[in-house]
This record gives C-alpha cells, sequence and structure tokens, in this order.
C-alpha cells in the first residue's frame, strides 16, 4: 500500500499519529509531508524561529528517511496562507512536484492519503481509486494555536471527501458522520514506559516530587498549580516541557522547577521514578475531546495519577484519582503520595494492568486491516 500521510512536522515530541505511522511503515511505503499549517504565521519571536526552522528543513536534502524509521520525509515549499486560494494553488503545485506527481504521469496505483492536518485537502486531487483516511485527534475550534476560522472550511471538506474518518473520543464522535466515522482511542509504547528505567538525577530523593510533563500551555491549570505549590510546601513539583504561557507566577515557589522539552525515550527516568504524576486540565473544549498520550504512559509507568475532572479520565476511575475543585485535587495527591510510599502494594502492576493490551502495535493493525479491507 502507498501511503502519505499530513501531520506535524515529523521529528517533533511523537504525536499518535507518528505512533501509529511508524508501525504502518514497516510493510507499507509511507511518505510524510511536513509544513502544512493551520495558521498564519505573526510577528512575534515563536514564529520566527518556527520560520527558520521550516527554512532549514526545505532547503536541505528535501527527502530523506528519518533514522530508525521506514518513513520518507518531505518538506515542499508551502506558503501558510491557506485562506488566499492562489496560495492554494500555488502549494499543490509545489507538493506535486516535491512528490514527483508530475513525472509519473499519475500511476495507477492507489493512494492512501492519512490527514492529520485539515488545510492538507486542499493539496489532494483524489482518484477514484485512491482513499482519503481523516484522523482526527483534537477539537481544532478550541485547540490553542489554530486559527479555526481559517480552517474550518477545510475540515468541512477533508470530512466530507473522507472515507474513514478516526476519532479519539467520544465528544468528536458525536460531530462526525456516524456511518463512515470509527473510534480510535491512543494507544501506548508498554514496554518503553513499563520497563524498568534509571532514575534521572534531577528528582530528589528526600521530598516527594509531583510531575507532569507536556506542554505547557492555556489548557493546564496554572491556578491550580499555584494552589498546590503554595499549600504544600513540603513536595516538590516539577514541569518539563515547553513554556506557552506566562508561568512566572508558579516559577517563584521554591518548591516548582522546569525542564526544557526531553527526548520521548528519556520520560520514563521521570514519570516511574516521581511519587505522583498529574494531569491538571482545565475544562474547555480542547480538553473535554482529548486523549491524552501521556495518560496511558502515566499508567504504564506505574506511579499514582491525580486529575481533574474531564472525559478521558472517566475510563480509568478505577486507577486514577479524579478531583472536581482544587481542595480535591489537593487531597487526591496527599492520597497519591501515601500510596506511593507505601511498602506492600502492588499499585505499579494494577496501573500498568489497564493499559497493557493498548500498543500502538496492535492499534496500527486494527487500521491496516480496515483500511485494506
Amino acid at each position: 500500500m502507498r501511503m502519505i500521510v499530513f501531520g506535524e512536522d515529523w521529528g517533533a515530541h511523537p504525536s499518535s499519529t507518528q505512533h501509529l505511522i511508524k508501525e504502518i511503515a514497516q510493510s507499507n511505503s509511507v511518505s510524510w509531508i511536513n509544513s502544512v499549517g493551520m495558521r498564519s504565521p505573526k510577528l512575534c519571536l515563536r514564529d520566527f524561529k518556527r520560520l527558520i526552522n521550516k527554512c532549514m528543513n526545505i532547503f536541505s536534502k528535501n527527502q530523506n528517511k528519518q533514522k530508525n524509521s521506514d518513513v520518507k520525509i518531505f518538506n515542499p515549499k508551502i506558503l501558510p496562507w491557506h485562506q488566499f486560494n492562489w496560495v492554494n494553488t500555488f502549494n499543490k503545485k509545489q507538493f506535486k512536484n516535491e512528490l514527483g506527481f508530475e513525472n509519473d504521469n499519475q500511476s495507477d496505483e492507489p493512494i492512501t492519503y492519512w490527514v492529520s492536518v485539515p488545510t492538507a485537502i486542499s493539496l489532494i486531487d483524489k482518484r477514484e481509486q485512491d482513499q482519503i483516511i481523516y484522523y482526527c485527534g483534537d477539537d481544532f475550534s478550541g485547540l490553542d494555536g489554530v486559527d479555526y476560522a481559517m480552517v474550518e472550511r477545510f475540515e468541512k471538506e477533508l470530512i466530507s471527501q473522507a472515507d474513514i474518518i478516526y476519532v479519539v473520543s467520544d465528544e468528536l464522535m458525536a460531530k462526525m458522520p456516524k456511518n463512515k466515522t470509527t473510534m480510535l482511542r491512543h494507544g501506548v509504547d508498554f514496554k518503553l514506559f513499563n520497563s524498568p528505567s534509571n532514575i534521572n538525577p534531577v528528582l530528589q530523593k528526600n521530598r516527594p516530587t509531583i510531575g507532569f510533563y507536556g506542554s505547557i500551555s492555556n489548557w493546564l491549570d496554572i491556578e491550580l498549580l499555584i494552589s498546590l505549590a503554595k499549600k504544600r510546601p513540603e513536595y516538590d513539583l516539577l514541569l518539563i516541557g515547553e513554556i506557552k504561557v506566562n508561568l512566572d507566577k508558579l516559577l517563584a515557589f521554591k518548591n516548582v522547577s522546569h525542564i526544557e522539552a526531553i527526548s520521548h525515550e528519556s520520560l520514563p527516568e521521570f514519570s516511574q521514578h516521581w511519587q505522583v504524576a498529574l494531569l491538571p486540565f482545565v475544562d474547555n473544549a480542547q480538553i473535554r475531546s482529548c486523549d491524552p498520550l501521556k495518560l496511558k504512559e502515566y499508567l504504564a509507568a506505574g506511579v499514582p495519577v491525580v486529575a481533574t475532572d474531564f472525559p478521558a479520565v472517566h475510563k480509568y476511575k478505577e486507577i486514577i484519582m479524579i478531583a472536581s475543585s482544587t481542595e480535591a485535587f489537593i487531597k487526591r495527591v496527599d492520597w497519591a503520595i501515601c500510596i506511593s510510599t507505601s511498602k506492600g502494594l502492588i499499585w505499579r502492576q494494577i496501573s500498568a494492568s489497564f493499559v497493557k493490551q493498548d500498543s500502538w502495535k496492535s492499534k496500527s493493525e486494527n487500521v491496516l486491516h480496515q483500511i485494506l479491507k
């Protein structure tokens, strides 16, 4: 099978799309397309850095294989102003040139287009033998960093053209046509997160550590974390990830520290060894529709998990401690630390058992079965 994938830029912190496609690429021809954005750039440092990185990718050798991967990566010279028709016409030509469509006279070989970025539908000329898969992992109307006023018409067109739609939550399922939509909840690299890992030297061994890793954005309940740090000075709070919001007030506490994003493979050095893992999210459209990758990774690592109340954690209410208020959240953190420091409990084994069967390999096998059928 020939597959063309439109996802986030390859090489960033692995998304669910990257996890699935890595498995699919082991037995199929997969081309990954970078640089199809979902908003127009702004005059700010963050966008300037992103522009520099994209230019470096585009003007380096465009087609390559990622290390230890069967996926071919392409960086077509695509413009981000998708609201203009002339831009989409230009982008489509650039895409076809980059993939060699102009030279192979459009062979009859079927192509499966896997689309995680709705604006990419503007690049696709679907033929009768082709199929389009829409993998919807987020509610783009509430996603930080997405210009939904621009993206909305592309998503509607993608939904209309898609042969199969995969969603990760009941909330997203309710927004899609029932006749072609399938639930595909996230998997986990169980071996990576469950196999014993050495403790990272950053972690203090003489004080309980409460941890979170991931993008530190506006979906994180910063006020909740401030209350936790203030009321429990005897606990260390460690945040790992790129900061996209003002964190000065939280980092002013002596018991709060931050580390920039680390490699995916290094995460177990932290998540297996801190005493509590947090899912401290606000209540908004994005969080109600999400299925956080870190949820199953935390469970595989085996430490107690404390979460705010959002739909994705309800499936694991037997093992995750869920709180609907700040006071309840702090109390559950106390309970979690007691569990972590108690000897004789088999919490780690029980926690891991909830996600042991949810490997990315099994998820990808189910996807391939449906696509090839």
